[in-house]
């Protein structure tokens, strides 16, 4: 396979669908919060994160079965593949049943977790209902087919389609809330077009690679060893869980749904963001699991070096261009009546990269199968996530979550993380890559902190406002970035090589060099 092709193919895709992906919510918030109230952007983000928790049951089956799949799709064993897809399909129709269930198990206990008044004329139950029938439907019908597109590098086919969906949905979705002003109309549209996504993929799948159908078994060793890396995928999966969902289970619990609404909001744009830079990820993550079934060692760590400097040259200017712009925007977007303190600020932020430091170390640890052992970090970051999570969020509301969210994620994700995926795949010492991403970190505050200066002297209001900063935030950080490259032959070579690097994509050079 062409890797860079690929590549090239997904991220544009991946782009298109993230503007339909991010906009269409944001459109569509902004409605419920002008025609329905605030109160309905919190109950979504309520529900939302309780689904969220019982998607646990999928263990991460997904990333073992598209892992496992790397190798037999290499070596074109059909018979494999097959058999591989046949254990997704059934593991998958068991996640559905389970999820449903459990759901209709908590249901009772879905008015105790918001502290405060809802809207009356919402029947909570009945709109948990459809929540929940919407995320079992999604494992029942053909989800399975997902897997094996991303494993042949075909992203860009599900968000084709999820692009196309997502824009009828929008429509419609829209309709619902203006016209008719109904909620249950808008949440209903989600399970029809959770259906028609699935139907076109299986479809567009079945036309593109009939060869690959649901029969076969597994034999018993290859079970066995899928079974050790869902293990140690589960385990991370409730630890995202812990740090994602829990944050606005107990943030409605101690500060009620307007609350929560306002969390929603800054999280939502920062989840923007994050999904912007997640085109890049999900664009060379089937390339880098190629690389690693077929190259040394040695080979993808300098791809690795490479491809982490460019990563926090991309999601440091994302973190500055957050600092600057949150509040802005945020006026002209809900009212100063929703905005959140600057501390606030500061801290979704701090959040926000932290989250992006480790993200190339994750393609690479997750590429090589590397879950099981980080079974121990996982589990010491949800105990210690939820602890924090109630303490600090009791004491401190929002702020407390955070700062919660922010001390484990840097301590277990980054730090504990870091140092097992080097010392089991790279097989060197830690320190270098801690310490280049130490400078990282000192480069991207100082930077902010010029280009925040710089913006507190901009005396426009409104869109006029935005629009300045924005044209501030374009230029000085890269800028900034560009000219502290220049004092070191280290940086200044792989700025160079960054360069290099985007035009090679351009005329379809090498992602990835052969040997």
């Amino acid at each position: 396979m062409n890797r860079t092709k690929n590549a090239k193919r997904n991220m544009i895709a991946g782009g298109l669908y993230k503007v339909v992906e991010l906009g269409s919510p944001f459109v569509t918030r902004t409605i419920l919060v002008y025609y329905l109230g605030v109160e309905y952007l919190g109950l979504g983000s309520l529900f939302s994160s309780i689904l969220q928790v019982l998607n646990m049951a999928e263990l991460g089956f997904s990333r073992a079965i598209i892992f496992s799949l790397f190798k037999p799709l290499a070596l074109k064993d059909v018979k494999t593949v097959c058999a591989f897809l046949e254990y997704y399909k059934k593991i998958y129709k068991i996640v559905g049943t389970v999820i449903f269930f459990v759901g209709l198990i908590l249901l009772p206990v879905v008015p105790k977790l918001i502290k405060g008044d809802y809207p009356h004329e919402i029947n909570l139950y009945i709109l948990f209902l459809i929540y929940l029938i919407n995320t079992s439907i999604s494992y029942w019908m053909f989800a399975y087919k997902n897997a094996l597109l991303t494993a042949v590098q075909r992203q860009d086919i599900i968000s084709n389609v999820n692009t196309i969906i997502g824009i009828l949905k929008f429509i419609f979705q829209i309709i619902a809330l203006i016209i008719f002003k109904s909620y249950y109309a808008f949440i209903c549209l989600n399970i029809i077009f959770t259906i028609l996504n699935n139907i076109f993929v299986h479809y567009i799948t079945w036309k593109m690679y009939p060869e690959y159908i649901c029969e076969g078994e597994l034999n018993n060793g290859t079970k066995s060893s899928l079974t050790q890396q869902i293990k140690g995928i589960a385990i991370g999966k409730i630890s995202q869980a812990a740090r994602n969902s829990f944050d606005s289970i107990v943030l409605s619990m101690f500060c009620g749904l307007t609350e929560l609404a306002v969390y929603s909001n800054y999280f939502y744009i920062l989840t923007a963001v994050t999904g912007i830079l997640g085109i890049i990820i999900e664009a060379i993550s089937a390339g880098v699991g190629d690389s690693i079934a077929t190259e040394s060692v040695e080979k993808n760590y300098e791809d690795f070096k490479r491809f982490n400097f460019y990563y926090a040259w991309i999601s440091s200017w994302f973190a500055i261009c957050l600092f600057c712009l949150y509040q802005p925007f945020m006026k002209i977007w809900v009212g100063n009546d929703l905005c959140a303190s600057m501390e606030t600020v500061i801290l979704f932020c701090v959040y926000f990269y932290l989250l992006q430091m480790g993200q190339i170390r994750a393609v690479y640890a997750s590429s090589a199968g590397i879950w099981w052992e980080f079974r121990w970090i996982a589990i010491a970051e949800t105990i210690s996530n939820i602890c924090l999570n109630y303490l600090l969020g009791w004491k401190f509301g929002m702020n407390g979550i955070l700062w919660a969210t922010i001390i484990t994620v840097f301590v277990y994700s980054i730090i504990a993380v870091s140092i097992i995926t080097f010392h089991q795949y790279f097989r060197i010492s830690v320190m270098q890559y801690l310490l280049s991403e130490a400078l990282y970190i000192s480069v991207s505050v100082f930077v902010g902190y010029i280009t925040f200066f710089i913006c507190n002297f901009i005396s426009f209001d409104g869109i006029f406002e935005l629009a300045v900063v924005v044209m501030v935030c374009m230029i000085i950080p890269n800028v900034g970035f560009f000219l502290l490259c220049q004092c070191s032959n280290t940086y200044k070579k792989n700025f160079e090589e960054m360069l290099a690097f985007c035009r090679g994509m351009i005329k379809n050079n090498e992602l990835i060099k052969e040997k």
